[in-house]
């Protein structure tokens, strides 16, 4: 295009004057001094593509003599309008690094769809900080793709990314735009997300098993053949755990210690060595490996008889039955200590509810008060008061601040976003109560959809029951449950949160992290916002939110530390709390989703009343069966002496520890008695006594006393014990802690 065409075209742009009209010119003039059949062309012969801030130097200088703010005044106008006007297509490096004036680029070149792009953001409430970076994330690939905003594509986007994440930087606000390219109709709306597009296909049992590099060619076949099989039978997680355990933890280890080794043949020494190089140390978290390597060898064993090719693979087990049997005592060592727990966190658990209920109240009581006020206005709450922070505009085309809520003073140190915090205690809220209602494990709590909610009508009364199903997760069981009405209460709230102006639920993708595979779109019930693109709660976020319940709410132990609640706590106080109520366990059972009901009395275990109220019936029996007599009131006397008794006890070097009603047997010779127990505070006088005693010996060796120098003896001996006691120590298992 020539170039008096150009400079006529960069006249009729926005904001256009004759500054940024001479900048373009003087650009065009210099770069036509360069080969090239376009303008890219001889933007890149000048060498001008990658260095960024230096870039006028290659075009050698035409702004010598000319003052430097003008200079850099003409040039960076001049720069922004060819890249608007689609002259010049620079590379990402040079757009990090020359920092052109995008905004100039935005309003030359697409501006309704900026204005739109804008409108969106301010509805969606995104936070200015990510709306920036997705201005800048269009800016850029507009700029460096010269593509029509409408003839934007998912890989032009990924093209950003990779050059980002080539040089070890996060794309930020690339999520944002990915999913408000869908919202404004540019991408189609069977598009991904981002996450699905760029997520990591998982590796199959091939890869798997060849990461770990086997030696012997045919173990490796084996090994995958194996794993084969047994794949449909277990999610995915388990099945990575699989490969770890038979190849990393046992074969890579057999093949290190016997590097010809090629058959599963191993002999009895060898399998006794692999096992103590194993169980060398805790062995807590091993006995999955042993059960893992003696199932390899009894399935093999029994798919022999059918397939001849695991026939040649057939070999007695080096592992007995005996080398796991220890998972049974870890397994009640872990129930009894899990009892334990659920016995401390029961009486704390209506105290958690009542907190979060509160503290979401004072929290939407807040933001409602803060909203109420003008920005830079202060405001008074529950006595305390506040000031809304007002948020600057940070680009020409940043929402201003975006529909949150920031605030300063009060009872918070540092300026908190109370949109942001009430959302928080929101899920945090609604998380606690629906497992609290429910038991439901934390993988089945973030599939609840909306399509899981049914009503069902008795046939008697007509009486309308709602209902939720739970669909088949752990143990691929199907169940379904009766909404409370507090749940029903919380499941309504969630639903107008997350419900669309038209009060639909919109649909959201969900990870499943054992499978490692994304869900079809679904109506979602726990789904957050990213950017503007719906996501399922992770169980991670779960936790987190969990997490920072307990600690708004102060409940800590006797060490000073909050107390810690996992989603799984919740289903054990479900099911705790259900048998406690009268419900029979094979009904909770069912509820639960456990194939079996030994796995329910486990839970089952926490509070025993049944045994309890038997072992105290047992008692009364028995104490009936004694003489009337010693269950008789004792009189005054009877006390009196049973004072006196202990009174006597004291003597000089410490208390008699003779039974009540019982008379001194050693003729009060406290000194040799055994029944003595020494005061350590009587130490000075004791040591007196060893040294008198020392004295009497001499004087009755000197004179010859011989049979007073026998009971001398004895009176020493046993001095010199009591001495003994009162200087050793006995470890009470507290820990010691270092002076300061």
């Amino acid at each position: 295009m020539p170039q008096i065409e150009l400079v006529e075209r960069a006249e009729d742009l926005d904001g256009a004057d004759a500054v940024s009209v001479r900048g373009a010119s003087v650009i065009l003039q210099a770069l036509s001094e360069f080969e090239g059949q376009t303008w890219q062309q001889r933007w890149q012969n000048a060498g001008c593509q990658d260095p960024g801030h230096d870039w006028k130097d290659r075009l050698g200088s035409p702004w010598q003599g000319i003052y430097l703010n003008r200079a850099a005044f003409e040039s960076a106008n001049g720069i922004a309008d060819l890249i608007a006007l689609d002259v010049i297509r620079p590379s990402y490096t040079w757009l990090r690094n020359a920092r052109p004036r995008f905004h100039r680029i935005r309003l030359n070149r697409n501006p309704e769809f900026f204005t739109r792009m804008t409108e969106h953001g301010v509805s969606l409430k995104v936070r200015p900080s990510n709306f920036e970076n997705g201005l800048n994330v269009v800016t850029k690939v507009l700029a460096h793709t010269g593509m029509p905003v409408q003839e934007l594509r998912p890989e032009h986007l990924l093209g950003y990314r990779e050059h980002q994440t080539g040089r070890g930087q996060k794309p930020d606000g690339l999520t944002y735009v990915w999913s408000m390219l869908k919202d404004l109709g540019i991408f189609d709306a069977s598009t991904p997300g981002l996450l699905q597009t760029v997520a990591v296909k998982r590796p199959s049992v091939t890869e798997m098993v060849d990461s770990y590099g086997i030696r012997s060619q045919p173990v490796r076949d084996m090994m995958v053949r194996y794993l084969k099989i047994r794949e449909p039978s277990v999610d995915y997680s388990t099945l990575r755990w699989m490969v770890y355990e038979l190849v990393k933890n046992f074969w890579l280890d057999i093949e290190a210690h016997n590097p010809e080794a090629n058959s599963l043949r191993v002999s009895f020494e060898e399998g006794r060595a692999w096992l103590n190089r194993f169980t060398d140390g805790p062995i807590s978290t091993k006995h999955r490996t042993l059960f893992m390597v003696r199932g390899l060898y009894l399935d093999i064993a029994s798919w022999a008889t059918d397939d001849a090719y695991w026939a040649q693979w057939a070999a007695p087990s080096f592992l007995t039955r005996e080398d796991t049997s220890g998972a049974n005592k870890h397994k009640r060592r872990t129930q009894a200590r899990i009892h334990q727990r659920i016995r401390d966190l029961s009486p704390l658990l209506p105290r958690l509810l009542t907190s979060t209920a509160h503290e979401l109240k004072d929290a939407q009581a807040l933001l409602a008060a803060g909203t109420a006020a003008d920005q830079g206005q202060e405001f008074e709450h529950q006595g305390v008061t506040y000031r809304r922070q007002e948020m600057s505009r940070r680009t020409i085309n940043a929402p201003r601040g975006s529909g949150r809520i920031w605030v300063v003073g009060g009872r918070f140190e540092r300026r908190v976003d109370l949109t942001q915090l009430e959302d928080n205690c929101f899920w945090s809220w609604a998380l606690i109560n629906t497992l609290n209602e429910t038991g439901v494990r934390i993988e089945e709590l973030v599939e609840i959809t909306t399509h899981a909610f049914s009503i069902y009508r008795l046939p008697e009364t007509g009486e309308a029951l709602p209902l939720l199903q739970i669909v088949p997760s752990k143990t691929d069981r199907e169940r379904i449950l009766l909404i409370s009405p507090e749940l029903a209460h919380v499941f309504a709230l969630v639903k107008r949160r997350i419900s669309n102006a038209d009060g639909r639920v919109p649909l959201a993708v969900r990870y499943d992290g054992a499978e490692r595979v994304y869900s079809p779109p679904l109506p979602h019930l726990f789904q957050l916002r990213t950017g503007s693109e719906r996501r399922t709660m992770s169980p991670t976020w779960v936790r987190i939110a969990i997490k920072d319940a307990i600690n708004r709410s102060g409940l800590k132990d006797e060490n000073g530390d909050h107390y810690k609640f996992t989603p799984h706590d919740f289903r054990r106080l479900f099911a705790t709390s259900a048998l406690s109520a009268g419900l029979p366990i094979h009904i909770l059972a069912k509820l639960m989703g456990h194939q079996n009901i030994s796995t329910t009395q486990g839970y089952a275990a926490i509070h025993d009343e049944e045994t309890l109220r038997h072992f105290r019936s047992f008692l009364d029996r028995r104490r009936a069966l004694r003489p009337s007599d010693d269950y008789l009131e004792p009189t005054e006397a009877d006390i009196s002496e049973f004072h006196e008794h202990f009174k006597k006890r004291k003597v000089e070097l410490g208390s008699c520890g003779r039974a009540y009603g019982t008379p001194c047997i050693h003729e009060h010779a406290c000194i040799r008695c055994p029944m003595l127990r020494p005061d350590p505070s009587q130490r000075p006088r004791l040591e007196e006594l060893v040294e008198a005693l020392k004295d009497r010996k001499t004087e009755a060796e000197e004179r010859g006393w011989l049979g007073e120098l026998e009971g001398i003896e004895i009176s020493l001996n046993a001095a010199r014990d009591k001495l003994k006691q009162m200087r050793s120590q006995v470890s009470l298992g507290i820990p010691a802690f270092p002076p300061p």
